[in-house]
């Protein structure tokens, strides 16, 4: 049986997820405008899962890195820190 890349990253995700308690799971998202339309009139931020942090808009790091996803601010200040450049 072969294993897409696709499969495996669907795989990952609901293992991540199941190992978190689910009052704790920060939604992210995989667009900014999904995340806007979400979040309404709360910040949209940027969530670096390798780093454990998040980015503002104004940051340079914002939308970097190949493994996070896009939060509402006040989800992703109760799960992440903080990153100050």
């Amino acid at each position: 049986m072969r294993i897409t890349s696709t499969a495996l990253a669907a795989f990952l995700v609901v293992a991540a997820a199941a190992s978190m308690p689910a009052t704790a799971a920060t939604a992210l998202f995989a667009t900014e405008a999904a995340a806007t339309q979400a979040c309404a009139a709360d910040e949209v931020v940027w969530v670096d899962l390798d780093h454990g942090r998040f980015y503002h808009k104004a940051s340079a790091s914002y939308a970097k890195g190949n493994n996070g996803g896009y939060a509402c601010l006040k989800g992703a200040h109760a799960q992440y820190r903080e990153a100050h450049e």
